[in-house]
């Protein structure tokens, strides 16, 4: 039988880890450099409507945990689309970082209304957005 005080060791491999709720985070850094598809200035077809559309977009699909988005429909949410069927001229530092293949071998794309869609890869909660399509001809849907 043990007698006396016990004392409670603190140790990091013992502590019960308190979990956090997870939410997409969104980069612009490897936007296409095809400037009909990125928010360069003379792209007369990303417009301030446009940027609002997508900044409101980010805000609502960024207050929201991950797996609450995940499970919306693709008109409010995401949609995945096999690599194949986009035609997309992806950012040669995203090829040259070993991204391209290490995201797996869908894009997924949000809605901006009729004003476009944007198309990316996912990276644990990172949304690497790499094009703007306010045209519609990135691929057939």
């Amino acid at each position: 039988m043990i007698k006396g005080n016990f004392r409670t060791r603190k140790s990091n491999a013992s502590r019960i880890r308190r979990t956090y709720k997870t939410y997409f985070a969104f980069n612009f850094s490897f936007l296409t450099r095809d400037k009909r598809y990125n928010l360069d200035k003379n792209n007369n077809s990303i417009d301030k409507n446009v940027q609002a559309k997508l900044l409101e977009k980010i805000e609502k699909l960024s207050i929201e945990e991950i797996s609450v988005v995940l499970g919306w429909a693709k008109e409010q949410g995401l949609e995945q689309l096999p690599d194949n069927v986009v035609s997309l001229s992806i950012n040669p530092f995203f090829s040259s970082s070993g991204r391209l293949e290490e995201y797996g071998n869908v894009y997924w794309v949000f809605r901006l209304n009729d004003k476009g869609r944007v198309i990316g890869k996912i990276n644990r909660n990172i949304f690497y957005i790499l094009s703007i399509d306010t045209k519609f001809n990135l691929y057939k849907h």
